[in-house]
């Protein structure tokens, strides 16, 4: 798992010594391409972390599907408020293309907490780092034109553009795929 030790170091700063202990809680798995993590409404159990592939949270709204994110390799994936707080799902996390994932389920979770005294730390800065992360995309959801929205996504996660469907990537920063279309043959021109 050596992808998920350089995320723990990085990005919790989770000292060499505990990583083994953190590492022991987590275990390997597959979600199938089209087949959900989570369903609107269930209760989510699991904390992923995507060591390959893409998942998408999207929501349903009349007759349309919205893409709200795309989750790829190296990032953590579940729904907070279901797993944090046991409410009902929000969003649906369905695979786009088949990802291999490393989950830490609810009640290991909970061991884990146990096993480490000084957890809440180690959580608090994961906390932060994903409300951070939600806080730039509504900000460029909210303040960017339609083509800074693409810019920001492309200068980010550019590898996307080439691996996913051109409707996904338009639902996600909030446009048509023909908007898409056109703002991308600008920019390529």
């Amino acid at each position: 798992m050596p992808h998920l030790t350089i995320f723990l170091k990085h990005h919790l700063d989770i000292p060499d010594s505990l990583i083994p202990t953190v590492l022991s809680f987590y275990q390997k798995g597959v979600v199938k391409r089209d087949e959900f993590l989570i369903k609107k409404g269930q209760y989510c159990q699991k904390l992923c972390y995507i060591q390959e592939g893409y998942l998408r949270f999207f929501s349903y709204a009349d007759t349309k599907t919205i893409t709200h994110w795309i989750f790829g390799k190296h990032q953590l994936v579940t729904d907070l408020s279901s797993f944090y707080l046991k409410e009902p799902a929000k969003w649906n996390i369905q695979a786009i293309t088949d990802t291999e994932i490393q989950f830490i389920t609810f009640d290991n979770y909970q061991k884990l907490r146990q096993a480490i005294p000084k957890w809440d730390a180690y959580e608090k800065r994961l906390l932060v780092k994903l409300m951070s992360s939600l806080e730039n995309r509504v900000y460029a959801f909210l303040s960017m034109s339609a083509e800074e929205r693409y810019q920001y996504l492309f200068e980010a996660h550019h590898e996307i553009f080439n691996e996913l469907p051109l409707n996904y990537l338009a639902s996600m920063l909030g446009m048509t795929p023909e908007t898409l279309s056109r703002i991308r043959r600008k920019i390529n021109s």
